[in-house]
């Protein structure tokens, strides 16, 4: 990638974004209340990939930089939210449009709820790597890598989160 031409740096960043980008979504989606924030954080994300591929910075695995990136924006967003007080976000938005069915959603609001609170009891890693493995659907090998584990010890995490997410939700 060193001493690339623009046009294939454009390419390259391109190429990953269309394959990552609804991924990332979802994976930061989940754990916001709010559809802006989530786009935002994954708009940060994917800058700070361009900007290590603009000055030519090597990324051996573009998709555990971006889910990185973004935990760690997750991260730097609930601290952020600590320090300030809470907004409606998009509950108010719920409420404006009279279009959508509010049952429906709340319904789907409130299950959502208790899965993200019971995610939320999991540590950082096993609620990232349950997350990833059946809601955005990844692959064990690249959840591994995201998380610097081998693979034996990835599926033994995402086996016990699920045992646990299972205890907390029927509890």
């Amino acid at each position: 990638m060193e001493n690339q031409p623009q046009k294939f740096k454009e390419q390259f960043f391109s190429q990953i974004y269309g394959d990552y980008v609804s991924k990332i979504y979802r994976f930061v989606a989940f754990k916001v209340d709010s559809e802006s924030i989530a786009e935002d954080i994954t708009s940060e994300a994917f800058t700070r990939l361009w900007k290590q591929i603009y000055l030519e910075v090597q990324v051996k695995n573009p998709s555990a930089f971006l889910y990185k990136t973004a935990k760690n924006l997750l991260i730097d967003h609930y601290r952020a939210k600590e320090k300030r007080p809470g907004d409606l976000g998009e509950t108010a938005m719920l409420i404006k449009d009279e279009s959508q069915d509010i049952e429906k959603k709340a319904i789907l609001a409130s299950d959502m709820d208790q899965v993200k609170k019971a995610l939320a009891q999991l540590g950082c890693d096993q609620a990232q790597a349950v997350s990833l493995y059946y809601i955005e659907q990844e692959p064990l090998s690249e959840i591994a890598k995201s998380l610097g584990k081998s693979q034996s010890a990835t599926r033994a995490m995402i086996h016990r989160g699920m045992k646990q997410l299972r205890n907390i939700l029927e509890a």
